[in-house]
């Protein structure tokens, strides 16, 4: 059986939002204003990035803050 990538986003406030499910890969982007966006990619062979765009003006050239494998 193949394996299938859920997440689920919940808030501060303890609401949550529908259940995301993918064979390939999941995305998370969290919009913070005057800050940028922050990006969490995860594949479905458990390696993951979490990167930070940051709003126009600002430089982008060292975005990535996090990247690694995630094992059992």
């Amino acid at each position: 059986m193949e394996d299938i990538l859920k997440a689920q986003h919940r808030s501060a406030s303890g609401s949550t939002s529908k259940l995301i499910k993918d064979r390939a890969r999941i995305e998370a982007v969290v919009e913070v204003s005057g800050a940028g966006r922050l990006v969490l990619y995860v594949d479905a062979g458990g390696e993951y990035s979490l990167r930070r765009y940051p709003e126009s003006g600002e430089c982008s050239d060292h975005n990535l803050l996090a990247f690694g494998v995630m094992r059992d």
